[in-house]
């Protein structure tokens, strides 16, 4: 016998708990416009926090952006059958996803051109599979939370852990600079982020109860279909980021290798390393300092020895005069 003291876990993890998600008639209105505005705005913040490489501006636009929930809805909408919401909340957050873009295209029309990207726009260029694994951490908790309707406190954090503007406001910058390799890989990581909260939250939420239960049929199989569908796209975004995750390792590895190389070949000179870059076989190094380096000939040797494959160096040198005076009362 049921014991009826006990909370159905349904009562707080059910459909019901997620029908803020789905506002309709004037309520969606109001949603709409709201949503439009804030991401509006939230775009601007981020395009110009990256371009003045500004953390605490990328940060306030991520808090603001208000497309976490439009993606939560999608996940939402896949889990209780509601095909029509499905499509709406798709719709609203691609929308989004070319306003921001729009946005931060239009912004760096105005804006002179860096000679580099600087670190913040740098930086969302090269998704990883460490992205991927915060988006799917936070979309969970942005799904318990939603689900719960507790812990509104940890929605800043939510919405902070996850990138969802800033990457599309760097698709739109690189756009207009003409780096479309940058500008795919911006793109890279917010689809990343989209799969993978889409994905988490709709597990949170089948395990919260809120899936169609098992007399409904139709609704269950387009839960399935739809759940496949995610997860083959969270697949698909994967394989670019495992790649990438795999050079990067190997070049890190690389430069721990060819570290005492370098600090041996540069020996006992005055000399600083401002700068060191290993990306296959080509191997940059900056120097500055009062001495000359030696013949690069033979690092060059001693790198392809290391690595086991040929070797491509370049070495930047910046000559420092430097200057020695006594004198005596």
């Amino acid at each position: 016998m049921t014991d009826m003291s006990l909370p159905d876990a349904r009562m707080s993890l059910g459909p019901a708990a997620l029908d803020d998600l789905f506002p309709e008639g004037e309520a969606f209105r109001r949603s709409l416009r709201t949503f439009s505005v804030l991401l509006t705005l939230a775009a601007i913040i981020a395009t110009l926090g990256l371009f003045q490489d500004s953390v605490a501006s990328i940060i306030g636009a991520m808090v603001v952006a208000p497309l976490g929930g439009a993606i939560m809805a999608v996940a939402g909408a896949l889990v209780t059958g509601r095909t029509r919401w499905q499509s709406v909340a798709i719709i609203q957050v691609a929308l989004g996803a070319l306003g921001v873009v729009a946005i931060g295209f239009a912004i760096s029309l105005l804006i002179p051109a860096p000679l580099v990207l600087n670190p913040q726009i740098d930086a969302r260029t090269e998704p990883g599979l460490l992205d991927l694994g915060v988006a799917l951490a936070a979309g969970a908790a942005g799904a318990y939370v939603a689900v719960r309707r507790t812990g509104t406190d940890a929605l800043p954090g939510v919405a902070i852990a996850v990138s969802l503007v800033p990457p599309l406001a760097t698709v739109g910058i690189c756009l207009e600079l003409g780096r479309l390799d940058d500008a795919a890989g911006a793109l890279v990581l917010f689809l990343t982020n989209f799969a993978a909260i889409v994905v988490a939250a709709s597990i949170v939420f089948i395990l919260g109860g809120a899936a169609p239960s098992r007399t409904q049929f139709r609704e269950r199989r387009r839960l399935r279909n739809g759940f496949i569908v995610a997860m083959l796209g969270l697949v698909v975004i994967s394989i670019p980021l495992a790649w990438r995750s795999a050079e990067n390792i190997v070049a890190m590895r690389q430069a721990d290798a060819a570290a005492p190389l370098v600090r041996e070949w540069i020996g006992g000179r005055d000399l600083e390393v401002t700068a060191y870059d290993i990306d296959g076989t080509a191997v940059d190094i900056a120097l500055r300092g009062p001495d000359e380096p030696p013949d690069s000939a033979t690092l060059a040797s001693s790198l392809a020895k290391a690595f086991g494959r040929p070797v491509k160096l370049t070495v930047d040198y910046v000559a420092v005069a430097q200057q020695e005076s006594a004198a005596r009362p």
